[in-house]
């Protein structure tokens, strides 16, 4: 997913696809899944407060990352380091450049299948290190998830499982015969 987000009258690229979760760890030490959340939350909960009230700077800084990383992944001449990537722009309104990121992200994860299994999950809360085990279990390399969006591998392991469910009832030539 590739979007191109306004910053002070300048069009910027950002990507966003299943090799960000590992990138951002590897950068960062940290877990996107769960910073992406805080983040949503903090964002909420400011929203919900008075007039003018800031999101904490742990989830300023959480942001500045997330968005430095989706930038330099949609334009690899970005600056390798946040803080001079930051450096390139006067100022910018966080709730403005946000929800655009918001929007990739979601998008990037959004996913079609249903599990068949109803007795066991696999929908609990997502982590970096659960999503790239879904991957390996799926056989998908690192490389490949550059071309691939979190909710697709999150699709190929439900459908991966789907596969060792027992169908109760499986029709016959005569059903379909009689639809």
């Amino acid at each position: 997913m590739t979007r191109e987000i306004t910053i002070g009258g300048k069009k910027y690229k950002f990507r966003s696809t299943a090799a960000i979760p590992r990138m951002y760890r590897i950068r960062f030490g940290r877990d996107i899944f769960v910073d992406m959340e805080k983040l949503q939350k903090d964002i909420e909960d400011g929203e919900k407060a008075q007039e003018g009230s800031s999101i904490p700077i742990t989830s300023l800084e959480m942001f500045e990352n997330i968005a430095y990383l989706m930038n330099k992944h949609g334009d690899p001449s970005q600056p390798d380091d946040v803080y001079e990537w930051l450096d390139q722009f006067d100022a910018f309104n966080i709730y403005e450049i946000l929800p655009e990121i918001l929007k990739l992200w979601n998008l990037n994860n959004k996913r079609t299948s249903a599990p068949k299994k109803n007795g066991r999950r696999i929908d609990r809360e997502v982590n970096t290190a659960l999503f790239l085990l879904r991957a390996v279990q799926c056989g998908i390399s690192i490389s490949d998830m550059d071309y691939l969006s979190i909710g697709m591998i999150n699709d190929m392991f439900i459908e991966m499982k789907n596969d060792e469910y027992d169908y109760p009832l499986i029709a016959t030539q005569a059903d379909i015969d009689n639809l």
